[in-house]
């Protein structure tokens, strides 16, 4: 088409740092973070992390690899309710869960 430049738009391709790294192997320019930038913050767990590390506030939470439901249920009585449920990785918001009460948790 002669186009010279992609932006993604929003949705898995402004988040596929596989994309970008053709898009710039094209000779094309990428309008949106760079292939490290995506890799850094991809990973939700990763990416506050990182976002601690660098001194920026975040909302408290668990990163954890354990995920067994009694240690989980636990963590967000200490966190304190409500607290959001979400998978650590893509989604989109899909499948994101509120739960206002420990009752409500499993």
């Amino acid at each position: 088409t002669g186009a010279e430049a992609i932006h993604p738009c929003y949705g898995f391709l402004s988040e596929n740092p596989g994309f970008v790294d053709q898009v710039t192997a094209a000779g094309l320019v990428f309008i949106g973070p760079s292939a490290a930038s995506i890799r850094a913050m991809g990973l939700k767990d990763a990416a506050k992390r990182l976002m601690e590390t660098a001194g920026v506030p975040v909302v408290p939470g668990y990163h954890g690899e354990a995920q067994e439901i009694v240690l989980l249920a636990s963590t967000a009585r200490e966190i304190g309710y409500p607290v959001l449920i979400k998978a650590r990785a893509g989604g989109a918001g899909k499948c994101m869960r509120r739960v206002d009460h420990p009752d409500d948790f499993s």
